[in-house]
């Protein structure tokens, strides 16, 4: 079993404390307690935010070594998504996946007027290179290289994912600079650069229902990307994937037409350690099932029949 990284662990184990002070009424409450607290709030949460609570309250029960309270957490069903369920699912957020660059230059000037420096930081390394938040603060720029360390973590003190882009643009190069730097010297939490970068959003377009965030802006560089024609394993480098099957998860070209992206993978950049999915597509897509044939007598009759009405209709035309 793969060992879990720290940061992750505290993440649960932060996210279970507020748990079990707010749904159980003390710090340390029992496996019947959290069971119950669990099944009772389920109604308030997604799916996968009730499994992700789910997952945060299993693994701080093991980190404190008892693991028949996990193990009772782990059979909890969540009654929203039980079979013959009548209680109502929370209903999805919908996530804006295109940005106009218009909007870009809007948030950018707002963030940076009313002195959001990280948030703009932030915003434009999201829009310029389409990189995670957790990746924001590592990035260094070595002439018009923008070398990036990848935050996604397969395996114990094993980085994947990290790459090296050309930047062909000298303002957009020196834009990524100044975010870069800014970032690297960040004190902040990314959870407080995102929930402040959502409020200035959404004080700027007031009157939209919904506002762009900034994995919106990560979307829209997969789509430009997607409509750039370049191959799938240069488009999954860039983006910071392993497998070119997770390119199905970002964006859309026909959302990106039209726009230019001016990254690319560095010459030195080795393209081989992209993986090919390994499983075929879900829902039989891509895979013949077989052939279905049909009687030359009946085509013949079909062909036949067609064409005898197709002469009744010109003789009766006049």
């Amino acid at each position: 079993m793969t060992a879990m990284q720290p940061t992750t662990l505290k993440r649960y184990q932060t996210r279970a404390q507020h748990f079990y002070r707010t749904r159980c009424g003390e710090d340390d409450p029992s496996s019947a307690q959290i069971c119950a607290a669990l099944l009772a709030c389920a109604s308030e949460y997604r799916t996968n935010s009730f499994s992700t609570l789910k997952n945060s309250l299993m693994n701080d029960q093991l980190a404190r070594g008892n693991s028949n309270t996990a193990a009772a957490i782990r059979k909890v069903i969540n009654p929203v998504t039980a079979p013959d369920s009548k209680m109502t699912r929370k209903p999805k957020l919908k996530q804006i996946r295109k940005v106009p660059f218009e909007d870009f230059k809007a948030l950018y000037k707002h963030l940076h007027a009313g002195g959001n420096l990280d948030e703009a930081a932030s915003l434009v390394l999201a829009n310029c290179i389409g990189v995670r938040p957790c990746e924001m603060r590592t990035i260094s720029v070595s002439g018009n290289l923008v070398q990036i360390i990848g935050g996604k973590k397969s395996a114990e003190l094993h980085r994947g994912a990290d790459r090296t882009l050309v930047i062909d643009k000298p303002n957009i190069l020196k834009l990524i600079e100044w975010a870069a730097h800014r970032m690297s010297k960040c004190q902040r939490t990314n959870t407080a650069i995102r929930d402040r970068f959502r409020r200035e959003s959404r004080a700027l377009w007031s009157r939209r229902k919904q506002v762009p965030t900034l994995k919106s802006f990560r979307h829209q560089m997969g789509s430009i990307l997607k409509a750039s024609g370049e191959s799938p394993e240069s488009q999954a480098y860039v983006m910071g994937h392993q497998c070119t099957s997770s390119l199905s998860v970002y964006g859309d070209s026909r959302l990106g037409t039209g726009r230019k992206a001016h990254i690319r993978p560095a010459d030195s950049a080795d393209l081989t350690n992209i993986r090919q999915p390994q499983k075929p597509p879900r829902f039989g897509q891509g895979r013949s099932l077989g052939i279905i044939e049909f009687p030359a007598a009946t085509r013949g009759h079909w062909y036949n029949e067609m064409k005898r009405r197709r002469d009744e209709k010109t003789q009766r035309t006049p």
